[in-house]
């Protein structure tokens, strides 16, 4: 897990795993279907195929949510919090943490086996939730760093940094 991406959206942003990112777009996408993808605007249709193809591996080494490209207007940025807040909601009905058998299930999904990521250690749900909550500031507005990094509880973290 040595790649990073950026997530941002209006200058401020913050660092995180890219493996993280898949993992969050899943459920991002899960949100996405059972509301309807259908439903949304095109640029929010944009962003699901974009979450679709970090979940599937195929974005790797790119994989990333391009809000500041997606997000152009205030009705698909109130559509968008909904989403994640619903995600947060999902992520949260799975438990504590996302087990070692879930992630092997998750890479599973991808569509190259060279796509696959081995995960050493589960993720804490309330990671995930924390780092949604980190995208909804950033979209609001509220998030004011541009040079934050995300740590998950549980992994490893030399420099010491807050984990969230």
């Amino acid at each position: 897990m040595d790649n990073i991406t950026y997530i941002k959206f209006n200058s401020h942003g913050f660092w995180i795993h890219q493996a993280f990112v898949e993992v969050l777009s899943d459920y991002i996408c899960q949100t996405f279907e059972d509301l309807g993808v259908d439903t949304f605007s095109e640029n929010l249709k944009k962003i699901y195929r974009i979450c679709d193809s970090n979940r599937l591996g195929e974005n790797i080494g790119m994989v990333g949510i391009p809000f500041d490209r997606t997000i152009t207007n205030n009705a698909d940025k109130v559509i968008m919090l909904d989403i994640l807040n619903q995600t947060k909601t999902l992520i949260a009905s799975k438990g504590a943490e996302l087990s070692l058998a879930m992630l092997e299930a998750f890479e599973s999904r991808k569509t190259d086996d060279y796509f696959r990521v081995p995960w050493n250690f589960p993720i804490k749900t309330q990671s995930l939730i924390a780092t949604i909550d980190i995208i909804i500031k950033v979209l609001n507005g509220t998030w004011t760093s541009d040079n934050y990094s995300v740590y998950f509880v549980g992994f490893p973290n030399i420099s010491q940094q807050e984990e969230i």
